[in-house]
């Protein structure tokens, strides 16, 4: 039996259920339409430097800089900041370790000139300043703790705070599970945790580990689940305004062994990675459930287009898998990680026909 984690934090938020729960809310939906009708893209590879034997995903800023995450070794850097165009080393950033400064995990997504690294194994998590990153070579961001055991985390749009995914949050009508916490929390960076809370079901592994998107200027937070075709908008209070399900329906199944809750059979996989602009948001969607002897590779993905209100405008067949996304500067192409032959990470320019 998996050791049950007791999770400290002080929790802002509020309540937050599905759409199924959102009484008196904006929902839309979203019909198979379109994923039958959305616009084919061309795909090429782009050159990048040849030594990057470690990396893992690529993500591009204003088309000329590259964001390089790298996998877990020792004396390599997490992040590496390259010029696309040259080819060369701008800065690199958080070296595996226990210091303060370093981490023992990472996951990285790239929000307007904001990238944002997740130490799940930590609990902490980093930002960086891209064009801090382009103008100033002393520029060097520290993590911050939030104690939480959740790999998802964005800036609040209030100094000192962050917008945490909860980790406890689970509901589940056919199991009879409900675990009565807000789906989105919110922590003050300079508080200390306070003491453990107990819960009767460990639901670690079938918590969404979704994604929040912030859009600082509008003041507005998007939630997408990982493995739920349902999109979450938020006000800056962390009220929910407004929730988008479809295309498709993909119901989990569960089981419960010695009171820890696991995916039975196969895992929904639906939004899995995201980019922005001024005007819209962008989301990968698989929207198929993975299941033994296939891999993440094996599944196509699309591309929905929103706009801050989250009203769907556009979707691109992507007709592979792509691992990572970001958007070029005049917001007509997308840069994504795909895989070669010989599994090895490569980027990919994807553009309107």
């Amino acid at each position: 039996m998996r050791k049950r984690i007791f999770i400290p934090f002080i929790i802002l938020g509020c309540l937050i259920y599905s759409c199924a729960n959102s009484e008196n809310k904006d929902i839309s939906l979203l019909q198979e339409e379109i994923k039958i009708n959305s616009q084919f893209l061309k795909i090429d590879t782009i050159a990048i430097p040849e030594n990057l034997i470690y990396a893992r995903e690529f993500l591009v800023y204003h088309d000329s800089v590259l964001i390089v995450l790298n996998k877990r070794y020792d004396d390599v850097s997490f992040i590496e900041i390259y010029n696309l165009r040259e080819k060369k080393l701008i800065n690199k950033y958080f070296r595996l370790g226990n210091a303060p400064d370093e981490l023992l995990s990472a996951f990285a997504s790239l929000n307007g000139n904001l990238l944002t690294v997740n130490d799940y194994v930590k609990n902490q998590v980093a930002f960086l300043n891209i064009d801090s990153v382009l103008t100033n070579p002393l520029y060097h961001p520290t993590p911050i703790r939030h104690y939480t055991q959740s790999p998802v985390a964005a800036q609040h749009l209030i100094d000192n705070q962050l917008i945490i995914e909860n980790p406890n949050y689970f509901v589940d009508d056919n199991l009879g599970i409900n675990t009565h916490n807000a789906r989105l929390i919110v922590l003050d960076k300079k508080s200390m945790p306070k003491e453990d809370e107990r819960y009767e079901y460990y639901v670690r592994n079938v918590t969404s580990d979704g994604h929040i998107i912030v859009n600082y200027k509008l003041k507005k937070i998007v939630y997408a689940y990982m493995d739920k075709t349902i999109i979450e908008l938020y006000d800056k209070s962390l009220k929910l305004t407004k929730c988008i399900s479809g295309p498709d329906k993909l119901p989990a199944k569960y089981k419960i062994i010695d009171k820890e809750v696991l995916f039975d059979e196969y895992i929904p996989y639906s939004y899995l990675a995201f980019c922005t602009d001024e005007t819209c948001f962008y989301l990968t969607y698989m929207g198929a459930n993975l299941v033994d002897g296939k891999n993440m590779e094996d599944y196509p993905l699309w591309i929905f287009k929103f706009d801050w209100s989250g009203n769907f405008i556009e979707s691109y067949n992507v007709g592979r898998y792509i691992s990572s996304i970001s958007i070029s500067s005049d917001s007509k192409s997308f840069y994504g990680t795909g895989i070669d032959e010989e599994k090895n990470p490569i980027l990919l320019k994807l553009s309107a026909r």
